[in-house]
């Protein structure tokens, strides 16, 4: 039996649940980063029309002082095309992919930078790289991931780790996760963030083991922090909505009771929860997700040619918040 294949037919539509919104870099967010001198980043391998076009604009927009590692003559090429005369930006040559992160890593180890930028090159390259002992990037903290979700229409980001480093992190992970994320929710402003460990419930269930890890990284990272407020195992839908919260009368202590409905970040199980919990918020609400890593000496920001403009720029300028002391 033999099959063909067909065109859908044509009156079915793509899903109701996709918007159409789509947000740019949040003009509060490039203010906060902009303050003071413009830091160095280095964009590893810095050939490619998307990596030099986020070069530019994150020049242009004073945000950082970029330094292009690469081939000169790729770079000057790929520049010439967009237009982009590259007086006063500092080149480094390399040759290929490890060649870039090698000449990165030097650059980090003798000062002359303070965050790497992905460029064009493959992500194990990369991060094989960065996690190298001798590279002097791990500082003793676990690199995780964080993506600060921007609403399209404003208002207060909402932090996800960790949809793209750790596949299966341990508690130890999460809960380094819950403390880098509250750290940063106090740089973008907020006195006192609020972490929402995931879980499908807020009970502790045997029969879903990742409620009794929530228990365990609250209870963790509130005996590190106490200038904020943890609280696990609570569901999405309990972490961020206030309306959720009161229907479903929350019985809780008052240390969930302080995250419950209004969380500025968000520790999920697994990579799988994270990657489809931050794609959801970006093709059905028109969020930008802005990301980077966190946990490293400097920030690591991973962009991908796939990514809009506005996300490439919104995460630059998130590293560099998150490189302030």
């Amino acid at each position: 039996m033999s099959f063909s294949q067909t065109s859908p037919p044509q009156n079915i539509a793509p899903s109701a649940f996709l918007s159409d919104a789509k947000g740019d870099c949040p003009p509060d967010l490039l203010a906060r980063a902009t303050t003071g001198t413009p830091p160095s980043f280095v964009f590893v391998r810095a050939i490619g029309d998307a990596v030099l076009q986020t070069a530019w604009q994150a020049h242009a927009a004073k945000l950082i002082r970029p330094i292009l590692v690469g081939e000169p003559d790729i770079i000057a090429h790929d520049a010439h095309a967009l237009g982009w005369d590259l007086d006063g930006i500092e080149i480094v040559e390399s040759t290929g992919e490890k060649g870039a992160i090698d000449a990165a890593i030097k650059l980090i180890q003798n000062g002359s930078t303070t965050g790497l930028i992905k460029g064009q090159l493959h992500t194990d390259v990369f991060m094989g790289g960065i996690v190298k002992r001798d590279a002097g990037i791990r500082i003793g903290k676990r690199l995780v991931h964080v993506f600060a979700m921007l609403p399209p229409s404003g208002g207060r980001a909402l932090l996800i780790s960790d949809a793209a480093v750790n596949v299966a992190p341990d508690i130890d992970t999460r809960t380094e996760a819950a403390l880098l994320m509250a750290d940063l929710v106090r740089k973008l402003g907020q006195k006192r963030p609020k972490v929402a460990v995931l879980s499908a419930t807020e009970s502790v269930l045997d029969a879903v083991p990742s409620s009794g890890d929530a228990l365990a990284i609250a209870k963790a990272a509130q005996a590190q922090d106490d200038q904020a407020d943890y609280a696990g195992p609570l569901s999405f839908d309990l972490s961020i909505s206030p309306d959720a919260v009161a229907m479903k009368k929350l019985d809780a202590d008052a240390a969930v009771l302080a995250v419950a409905g209004m969380a500025d970040a968000l520790v999920v199980p697994d990579i799988v929860a994270g990657n489809v919990l931050f794609k959801s918020l970006v093709w059905c609400a028109g969020g930008l997700a802005a990301g980077l890593v966190l946990g490293g000496a400097v920030p690591i920001v991973l962009t991908s040619r796939s990514d809009p403009p506005a996300a490439r720029l919104a995460s630059i300028a998130l590293a560099v918040i998150a490189g302030k002391d």
